[in-house]
């Protein structure tokens, strides 16, 4: 290493030894023959059903208990449903609201998803993606721009000037060959003379289509690198992955730095020039459990067809060096082949992600649902092959025979109505060995393994809609709910894992690699709704959501608290008066957030509300609405002023004439209580005359109801009044 001071320069030799030295102190070397890659291995065999070395020793039966494979398939569906149903998994949010900043975060999701699942088969990556890490602990997917161009060629026969010029008007467009022209007679240039014109003679052009794009791919486990103190992608020393090349691929790829290839001594050694011939066990392992043959190192017998065809194991490494010498170690992204590089750029992130479904706190590599479900499949699969074993001898039991008596070839071969020879007595002379007999807690012990299972993993036969035992009756709506929820949530937090953690570095990622190296507009196509991007108009970043239909934060859930805003509070709100309180936006705010919560593009119903013109417009309608409301408000105040002074009038009215009749009333009270007293007077005085017995003296109030009752007839008759004796005062 050279030095300049105190600082450190990294040189191409002092380069390729952190690279060796960053590949042999990682997770395993080229052949993967590491404890993880064992644990790996198991977990393919037993998601495979392969009778591996490591399940119970095999007899008879070969039987493999089908809990990993149950357990992986039912998360790899959950989660496929949850994150791939509509296309839309990528969702942009503007940092702010400035003008524009919605359109471009809706251009961004648009183009970022069109990227991801149209021009690349993003439903099958993500899909084997989420199954690898569900299966092998962790896995990694990658995103790199790749130049790629398609060419078709034309031919004109004798065109003229005009048209080339119209043809290669085509940026795209350009000659191929030489340019064959000639003068030709078009007509006669009106008495001077013939006129000519030049003519091109068989033009060949070639148009260049641009298929350059973000290519996404899955790392296959044995051929990633990190090192091992490494607790993320962002915090390692090291990452690296190995593949393998031919050397045809890396003429074309790299010619300036491969021009001398064939004389690299290095490339003679099979550590390096064998590549694809060196299967790692992992490799070998998926061969194997899809029926294909394989092999690992090398072999004598087979032959390389060509010197360009050979492969050549090159090393794609992430590390961060200081490359220049000012103290400081950039972030670097290097390609090797032994000792030569190939490639060396500044990069400002590291295209991988990753996602692991049970974290472990300070470590890269977590746990799989197949880690899981081991325990369960081992001694299931050991339980299972015994009932087999027992079922098979209680079959075809072994048998005890005399060889002085029975012919031994003929009962080993023996057929239905087959006859036997036999030397003497048959019998006794064979006997049959009973089979060992089934312990009874056998049953007991697998229904219990189940429950294991279903504990450890989460995903039980409930909650995939599998166990008709739940559903009889007694159980509880509560009780079916409580076993369903139980394992939703822990589906809930592997997805929600895997969203915060690989989905958001891969979306950014790839916004991030397209705003770097695509320019001008790119059309795309979701679910039939056509548009274009023009990426100079868009920020470099932007926040990313990955929506996840669940919980509280499922569509259905959305749109019921959108609707409530709607309904209640945006117009309890308003009465507190308008344009105070709620934004102008707000109605277009709620309506754009309602649409998308549907699942439906904002974009096709209404206008992006973040532009100048939009809040300008709904100023001016708020306003309009304001000055509409406050005339409204007038007209309201008027009417029921207007109805306020005819109500008065009206009450004046009845209180005139209940005054009046009230004074009638009393007019009548007065004269039919005189009339009253004046009978009794004259009734007094007769009596006196005539010697007679005197008629009763009336009391007062008794009077007056009576002549009320007279005077209202439609009250309900009342008790006579008491009358009392004249005292003889009153006589």
């Amino acid at each position: 290493m050279a030095t300049q001071g105190y600082k450190e320069v990294v040189d191409d030799e002092s380069l390729i030894n952190l690279i060796e030295r960053g590949v042999q102190n990682s997770t395993g070397d080229w052949l993967n023959s590491s404890e993880l890659a064992r644990e790996r291995l198991k977990a393919t065999y037993e998601y495979a059903g392969v009778p591996d070395f490591h399940l119970a020793p095999q007899g008879v039966s070969t039987i493999v208990d089908t809990s990993t494979t149950e357990v992986v398939e039912a998360y790899t569906a959950v989660l496929s449903d949850l994150f791939l149903n509509n296309q839309k998994l990528a969702r942009f949010v503007p940092y702010d609201e400035t003008p524009g900043a919605f359109g471009a975060a809706k251009d961004a999701s648009n183009i970022v998803n069109y990227c991801l699942f149209k021009k690349n088969n993003g439903w099958e990556i993500l899909q084997q993606w989420m199954k690898s890490a569900l299966l092998w602990k962790n896995a990694i997917c990658r995103w790199d721009y790749i130049t790629d161009f398609e060419y078709i060629f034309e031919e004109f026969e004798e065109i003229s000037q005009t048209k080339l010029d119209e043809i290669l008007s085509d940026d795209s467009m350009e000659i191929v060959g030489k340019l064959e022209y000639e003068n030709k007679v078009v007509g006669e240039a009106d008495g001077l003379g013939p006129e000519v014109e030049l003519i091109y003679v068989n033009v060949r052009v070639r148009k260049k289509i641009d298929h350059s794009r973000v290519k996404i791919e899955l790392i296959p486990p044995e051929n990633f690198r990190i090192s091992r103190d490494a607790t993320k992608l962002e915090d390692a020393s090291y990452i690296g992955i190995q593949t393998d090349m031919t050397r045809s691929e890396i003429r074309k790829y790299w010619p300036e730095e491969a021009k001398s290839i064939d004389s690299w001594d290095d490339l003679n050694d099979s550590d390096n020039w064998l590549g694809s011939m060196k299967y790692a066990e992992d490799t070998a392992a998926r061969k194997q459990v899809t029926g294909q043959e394989y092999w690992q190192g090398s072999n004598s017998n087979d032959v390389i067809p060509n010197e360009a065809n050979r492969d050549v194991t090159i090393t794609e490494s992430w590390m961060r060096v200081d490359r220049d010498g000012d103290g400081i170690a950039e972030l670097k992204r290097f390609i090797t082949i032994g000792t030569h590089i190939l490639l060396e750029e500044d990069i400002d992130f590291i295209n991988l992600a990753s996602i692991v479904p049970i974290d472990i706190p300070h470590e890269f590599y977590g746990l799989s649902m197949a880690d899981f479900a081991r325990s369960s499949t081992l001694a299931s699969t050991a339980i299972l092959r015994g009932f087999v074993e027992n079922t098979y001898l209680t079959n075809y039991s072994p048998k005890l025979a005399d060889p002085n008596v029975v012919d031994f070839s003929a009962l080993q071969n023996m057929k239905p109505k087959q006859i036997i020879p036999t030397n003497g007595n048959p019998q006794g002379a064979v006997a049959a060995l009973p089979p060992e007999t089934i312990s009874t807690g056998t049953v007991p012990l697998l229904q219990h393994l189940q429950m294991i299972k279903e504990q450890a993993t989460g995903m039980s036969k409930a909650a995939q809609g599998l166990n008709d035992t739940l559903y009889v009756s007694g159980n509880s709506e509560a009780k079916m709910s409580a076993v369903q929820s139980a394992a939703q949530k822990r589906i809930q937090h592997i997805a929600r894992r895997f969203a915060e953690t690989g989905f958001k570095t891969l979306i950014a990622g790839i916004y991030m690699t397209m705003y770097k190296n695509m320019k001008g507009k790119l059309p795309y196509n979701m679910q039939g709704v056509y548009g274009s991007v023009n990426m100079e108009t868009l920020p470099s970043k932007m926040d990313v959501e990955i929506h996840l239909d669940i919980g509280e934060n499922s569509n259905s859930t959305l749109i019921s608290k959108l609707v409530k805003v709607g309904q209640e509070i945006l117009p309890s709100l308003n009465k507190q008066g308008a344009g105070i309180v709620i934004k102008p936006e707000a109605p277009a705010v709620l309506a754009t957030k309602l649409i998308e919560a549907m699942n439906l593009d904002s974009n096709d119903f209404l206008e992006d509300y973040t532009t100048d013109d939009f809040k300008q417009k709904a100023a001016e309608a708020l306003k309009q609405q304001s000055e509409a409301a406050e005339l409204q408000q007038e007209a309201t105040k008027a009417k029921l002023m207007s109805e306020l002074e005819l109500s008065k009038a009206n009450i004046d009215y009845t209180n005139a004439q209940s005054k009046n009749t009230m004074d009638d009333n009393s007019k009548q009270l007065a004269v039919s209580i005189d009339r009253h007293f004046q009978e009794w007077a004259n009734l007094t005085i007769k009596a006196t005359k005539e010697g007679a017995q005197l008629p009763p003296h009336p009391d007062y109030r008794d009077v007056i109801g009576m002549a009320r009752e007279l005077l209202n007839p439609t009250q309900p008759p009342k008790e006579q009044p008491k009358v009392e004796e004249p005292s003889q005062e009153m006589i």
